[in-house]
């Protein structure tokens, strides 16, 4: 809280001078004096009415700094006990402070109503006081939540960018579009077989942009289909098998899920006739998840790729579910985990 304005320099030092001379003619207004204004406007009692305005405020700012210690998660209580706390503190700072004044410098005693007036001009002030800190602390507050709000269509803007790129995948488009002209001077029904499995992967990518959630069923038909795409490019030597019991194929699961793990184990491992890949995904009802396992061969200078496409997908389903996707490398074998979200169900048919 340094940006509140009592903790400001020029506000500690320039306030107490104006309302001390304020306090000054406040006085003389209560007593009827003003004709002495002219007389006795720089005189001694100004300088005691900024001096009592100087030290009110410090005491005043270091209640705020105590009480706010005590009072961080109750405002409505910090509230009750600062502005009472403040008041009790000047009656009790003024009364002092101004009975020894009168006392060394006039020799006698305050009266009752002149010790009231100055107590009731600065208790005023001590509302004041109180008054003007919750007013800059609510705009502060105020303009952290904008800043908030900014930050977070900032942070939602970027990721639909990144969450478009990724989308889009234009690494795999470039290398479809390759192949698909070496198919076409090579065999003509095996290019129009290519550019239908092309075409549904980039149909259900574009129709699934604005869904929150999909199927087991069509994600597992879309990761075939990458799988087809990419084993132009290896050789026939990926295969991608399905363990899941009948009855789950209506699971909701993230849009693009499974194809973007193909596609991120399939770039991140050594592919070859002697080294085939096979991905495999069985379900653990039990566990809560989807499991993706293949047997760990992985490239050199592709751990960035991976470990950036595995973080997309963590901080996607963190929005979904209170499970973490998790990687576990074990004997030789990779097993990424997917939670399941099984408590979507309902909102996924009634979007249906």
């Amino acid at each position: 809280m340094k940006n509140i304005f009592i903790h400001n320099t020029f506000f500690r030092a320039l306030a107490p001078i104006f309302f001390g001379i304020l306090a000054y003619l406040l006085i003389l207004l209560t007593n009827n004096d003003l004709s002495q204004l002219g007389s006795t406007f720089m005189n001694q009692e100004v300088y005691v009415c900024i001096g009592l305005t100087y030290l009110l405020s410090e005491i005043l700012r270091v209640n705020v700094i105590v009480i706010g210690r005590f009072f961080q998660t109750d405002p409505r209580s910090q509230l009750l006990a600062q502005v009472f706390g403040g008041l009790f503190l000047s009656v009790v700072v003024i009364s002092g402070v101004i009975s020894l004044y009168f006392e060394w410098a006039y020799k006698f005693s305050i009266t009752e109503s002149q010790l009231i007036i100055f107590n009731a001009i600065y208790g005023v002030a001590s509302l004041l006081y109180n008054l003007l800190y919750f007013s800059n602390i609510y705009v502060h507050k105020q303009n952290e939540r904008l800043m908030e709000k900014e930050q977070v269509k900032a942070d939602v803007l970027a990721s639909e960018l990144v969450q478009f790129k990724n989308e889009v995948n234009p690494e795999l488009l470039y290398e479809s579009l390759e192949m698909l002209i070496t198919l076409v001077h090579r065999d003509v029904e095996e290019s129009e077989d290519y550019i239908d499995r092309l075409s549904s992967v980039y149909r259900y990518i574009l129709s699934h942009r604005k869904v929150e959630l999909s199927t087991l069923q069509q994600e597992i038909k879309a990761a075939r289909n990458i799988t087809h795409l990419l084993n132009y490019r290896f050789n026939d030597q990926i295969s991608f098998t399905v363990n899941i019991p009948d009855g789950h194929q209506d699971l909701p699961i993230v849009p693009g899920t499974l194809p973007n793990l193909l596609e991120m184990i399939t770039r991140s491992t050594i592919v070859n006739k002697f080294k085939p890949l096979v991905i495999e995904l069985q379900l653990e009802a039990g566990d809560g998840y989807l499991v993706v396992q293949h047997q760990l061969n992985d490239r050199l200078g592709k751990k960035s790729f991976m470990n950036n496409a595995f973080s997309t997908i963590q901080k996607t389903y963190s929005f979904y579910s209170d499970k973490p996707v998790v990687c576990v490398k074990a004997y030789d074998f990779s097993y990424i985990k997917i939670p399941l979200l099984e408590q979507a169900e309902e909102t996924l048919e009634l979007s249906s």
